[in-house]
């Protein structure tokens, strides 16, 4: 009698295909595609509290972030975001100079910060309170967020930090002013843990 074969166990998605299951998810997910899931996955890792996955990946996904229902691409996409949400913090942990923000780019090359940005400010708004005293326009500070708000827009498609100066020293300045986001980001981390290690 033949044993029946265990069916095989599902394998996350690769980042390739998990950026069009994102594209192409109904109802749309918060974030449209990988660059900008990675700046959302970066906010919940380094952020001023701890949220559990069952309460961002509803946020983040909708009814398709119901963790005990996925199933299928569900399934493996979820487990995809998972392993980059792992991965992330554990190189911010043991290697955080090795940290490497997905950023998106064009054809040519030219990175495009804007998407990862847009994905991190969207995870601060699940817990806007918590980011309150980082937020702070007085505190020193408030400048670890600085290079990620310049690349945001608000809710009416306005710059977050106002309009930019006219002239290419601007544009030079806007077009290269990503390389600081992977600084700070180890630095916004070492800012809130204090308060996520007291709060544990």
């Amino acid at each position: 009698m033949k044993q029946k074969r265990e069916p095989a166990a599902p394998k996350a998605m690769r980042l390739e295909a998990l950026d069009i299951w994102l594209r192409q998810l109904e109802p749309s997910p918060k974030v449209d595609g990988v660059s900008m899931l990675d700046g959302y996955l970066t906010a919940i890792a380094i952020g001023p509290c701890s949220i559990q996955p069952d309460v961002w990946f509803v946020d983040l996904l909708g009814i398709n972030g119901i963790v005990g229902s996925a199933s299928g691409q569900s399934l493996a996409a979820m487990m995809a975001i998972a392993d980059r949400f792992n991965t992330i913090g554990e190189t911010l942990s043991q290697a955080p100079d090795r940290n490497a923000p997905i950023f998106k780019k064009k054809d040519d090359g030219t990175v495009l910060a804007a998407p990862w940005c847009m994905g991190f400010l969207s995870a601060m708004r699940l817990r806007p309170n918590a980011w309150q005293t980082l937020c702070d326009l007085e505190r020193t500070e408030h400048g670890l967020l600085l290079p990620i708000l310049l690349h945001c827009i608000d809710e009416h498609g306005s710059p977050m930090l106002g309009p930019a100066r006219a002239g290419s020293e601007t544009k030079d300045f806007l077009r290269d002013a990503y390389h600081d986001i992977p600084l700070v980001i180890p630095q916004i981390r070492n800012y809130w843990m204090p308060k996520r290690l007291k709060d544990r």
